[in-house]
């Protein structure tokens, strides 16, 4: 039986994840905008305000936290893989944000004192992280005391299957890429869930709250290079298994998509469950 091994598995997150940051940016960067806007309005920037970004990836939602803290306030963006950083370092060039910055770092050990920041964002970050408790805690320790944490992870596979009918086709296809103890997309989603992570890391006056962000595209064809374009280990496991098996998987997950047509377009259920929590004063 394979075992499960954190240290190779963030050296592969992080690989694959530079690898494909202008895949993730072309399909996904507006899925991602749209999924990120409850998060960042229960976050209740302010002018002045220092935010960190955890596990920001292309700058979603770092670059729209920056626009909301000016003028005086400023945003950090961190994440695992320097691809997504330089990728995100070009976007904020380019739209002229004086006050946004990003760099390369490990949510589980987070390089900056304590009590450096006013709000902590991850948006559909915690899901990637071996040590989830270890992350919280790490962004518990970097909040201001009245800080608050804005975060999401993605809900169950049944809620979210936009990417669960991939992962359900991969696993009844290609079981060995299910690895006990591994991260999986959906081990927060639950009921209850979240909320206990949060509450053992720290945060008190916790919320949580699901929304529906369906996936809207014109047939399986668009379905599948949208799923595909934004998940670097999905690209990773179809280019290193049997040509056939991964033909098989994209047959059964674009087939299992047609099954959610509504008329002209295919509609497929997505939902996100997204947190906040306040380190007491």
């Amino acid at each position: 039986m394979v075992t499960f091994d954190a240290i190779r598995y963030k050296e592969i997150e992080r690989a694959v994840y530079s690898k494909t940051a202008e895949s993730y940016s072309k399909y996904g960067g507006a899925i991602f905008e749209s999924m990120a806007s409850p998060l960042l309005k229960g976050a209740n920037l302010k002018s002045g305000y220092r935010v960190l970004d955890v596990a920001c990836g292309i700058g979603i939602p770092s670059l729209d936290a920056a626009r909301s803290v000016l003028p005086g306030g400023s945003v950090v963006g961190i994440d695992l893989a320097p691809g997504m950083v330089e990728f995100a370092r070009k976007r904020a060039s380019d739209i002229g944000l004086p006050n946004m910055e990003f760099q390369e770092g490990d949510a589980e050990k987070l390089p900056f004192s304590e009590a450096s920041f006013n709000v902590v964002l991850c948006h559909l970050g915690l899901i990637h992280f071996t040590d989830r408790l270890q992350a919280l805690r790490e962004m518990f320790r970097v909040l201001r005391k009245g800080g608050l944490l804005a975060i999401s992870v993605w809900s169950t596979l049944e809620r979210t299957l936009v990417i669960g009918i991939v992962s359900k086709a991969v696993a009844e296809l290609w079981p060995g890429a299910v690895v006990p103890g591994a991260p999986s997309w959906f081990d927060l989603g639950g009921e209850g869930i979240l909320e206990r992570f949060l509450s053992d890391a720290g945060f008190k006056s916790i919320q949580i709250k699901r929304y529906d962000f369906p996936l809207k595209v014109d047939d399986s064809e668009a379905y599948w290079k949208t799923v595909l374009g934004v998940s670097g280990r999905l690209q990773m496991l179809l280019s290193n298994i049997p040509p056939d098996v991964a033909r098989e998987i994209e047959a059964r997950a674009r087939t299992e998509a047609e099954k959610y047509r509504k008329g002209a377009f295919l509609l497929i259920p997505c939902e996100e469950v997204v947190a906040w929590g306040k380190k007491e004063a």
